[in-house]
């Protein structure tokens, strides 16, 4: 996970939203306008936990709320704060074949949230010292930094995917990137290394900056 600086509440969002009572009356052309405003200005087309790549389509990602919608708890009156809002993944990208289950990030944690534990990263400046990662596996851990929190999150959002599949995707990701930049001279390879880093809309930059951060 990596901050996410949230942008001034657009004006669009404020007039369609306006006299709206529950999230149900927002209309699904506007909900995809809202996702791609927040995907473009601030998540780069990440989503906010797994920094999965996503789009707008709601066969890939959907509109998160950090503190839980449900009419049944205390944060039912963020249902339209543009600050509680994010863009999350589907939870599924990386499910067996004719595996549709949602069991990870935003779908995952759905209305389960203890404000007091859960590490906000539209809040955390420096939510990514909170976490580790195995360099190996793709697997990722608290990084003993308020254990307690950073574990529950990971736990609440299954940030290693059902069967580490999640892990894996990291770890193969970081094999294929290894494997481009192989060929080239040392430092001609520190050079890319340390440009690709620098990029936010980079898939997986956390764990990329952990596993280089030496480099950074």
């Amino acid at each position: 996970m990596k901050f996410i600086k949230k942008a001034s509440t657009p004006e669009f969002f404020i007039e369609d939203t306006d006299g709206l009572i529950n999230w149900n009356q927002y209309l699904a052309s506007n909900k995809r306008k809202l996702k791609e405003f927040i995907l473009s200005k601030e998540q780069y087309f990440l989503c906010c936990y797994c920094e999965k790549k996503v789009t707008v389509d709601k066969e890939s990602s959907h509109i998160e709320h950090i503190k839980p919608k449900s009419p049944q708890n205390q944060y039912a009156n963020l249902t339209f704060d543009y600050n509680n809002l994010l863009v999350s993944c589907e939870g599924n990208h990386f499910n067996e074949i004719g595996d549709n289950s949602k069991t990870s990030c935003g779908h995952k944690k759905d209305n389960f949230f203890d404000e007091n534990k859960f590490l906000n990263p539209t809040l955390i400046l420096d939510i990514a010292s909170f976490f580790i990662f195995d360099e190996d596996d793709g697997t990722i851990a608290s990084s003993q930094k308020e254990i307690d929190k950073s574990t529950y999150t990971i736990d609440l959002l299954n940030l290693n995917g059902n069967n580490n599949r999640l892990a894996e995707a990291r770890k193969k990701a970081k094999q294929a990137f290894i494997k481009n930049y192989s060929t080239l001279p040392v430092e001609q390879r520190k050079v890319k290394i340390q440009k690709f880093l620098q990029k936010e809309s980079n898939e997986f930059i956390t764990f990329f900056r952990y596993v280089f951060r030496n480099l950074s």
